[in-house]
């Protein structure tokens, strides 16, 4: 993939095993009430037709629906890369936000999978079943990405899969220690200094917990306040997404 040693290094430089670095100088003002998502440069669903959540349409990639309970929903993979990504997003959020982080994915070769969801039940479950359509599409080796509920419920799969996964980030999502302790791929951790959900003292705990993982990594956005995927949005937003990428590129094999 290209510039992945380039990636490498910045992982390197960022993290450490149980570390936890500060992001860029410049983090963006709070946008209201700490922990109040910032605004993302994603512009508003606005598609007609087939598409997923308005926002992802049959030029994205290969759009699909399942069945979640007697409810259908949708789903979409972009790309066709041996290595895959499933994308899970906030509680009451929605795939959009995630573009910023799709799009740099499939540029560098990536088979990404990104999908609805309903607002109750659990997610690992769904996580699992996303897992294994990726893999029927052509993956041959998964990570696990996600925000908030997203993020952690997606350490809880990556502990449930028959095959682990190469990776999990979990972004801002708040992880119960004893759910972490059995992960035994290697995890990243990123949120921000002032999340008053995900704080870094509890992705720390949770990242103390996994110590079958053999590189766990956790990164904290200073100044921001941003949560899960709006962290894309904010003046540490580049910095986030490249530290994501250069985990990928570490550990894609």
């Amino acid at each position: 993939m290209s510039g992945k040693r380039a990636l490498i290094a910045l992982l390197l430089l960022l993290t450490g095993c149980g570390g936890t670095v500060g992001g860029a100088a410049g983090a963006s003002s709070p946008p209201g009430l700490p922990g109040t998502p910032a605004a993302t440069a994603t512009p508003s669903p606005s598609l007609t037709g087939p598409n997923l959540q308005g926002c992802y349409g049959p030029a994205d990639g290969r759009l699909f629906t399942y069945d979640g309970g007697g409810v259908t929903f949708g789903g979409l993979i972009m790309g066709d890369g041996p290595v895959g990504v499933v994308v899970s997003y906030e509680r009451g959020g929605d795939a959009c936000t995630w573009r910023p982080l799709a799009e740099r994915l499939t540029s560098a070769g990536y088979r990404v999978l990104l999908y609805e969801r309903g607002l109750s039940g659990p997610v690992n479950p769904v996580i699992v079943k996303m897992t294994e359509r990726l893999r029927k599409d052509g993956a041959e080796r998964i990570f696990l990405v996600g925000g908030s509920i997203g993020g952690s419920e997606s350490i809880v799969a990556a502990t449930r899969l028959k095959e682990p996964p190469l990776g999990v980030v979990n972004l801002a999502g708040t992880v119960i220690p004893e759910e972490a302790a059995p992960l035994t791929a290697p995890l990243l951790q990123i949120t921000a200094e002032n999340d008053q959900g995900a704080t870094p003292i509890t992705l720390q705990a949770a990242g103390d917990a996994a110590v079958k993982s053999p590189d766990r990594s956790l990164i904290v956005a200073k100044g921001e306040f941003a949560h899960a995927s709006a962290l894309f949005g904010t003046a540490q937003g580049a910095m986030v997404l490249d530290a994501i990428m250069a985990f990928l590129a570490k550990h894609s094999g």
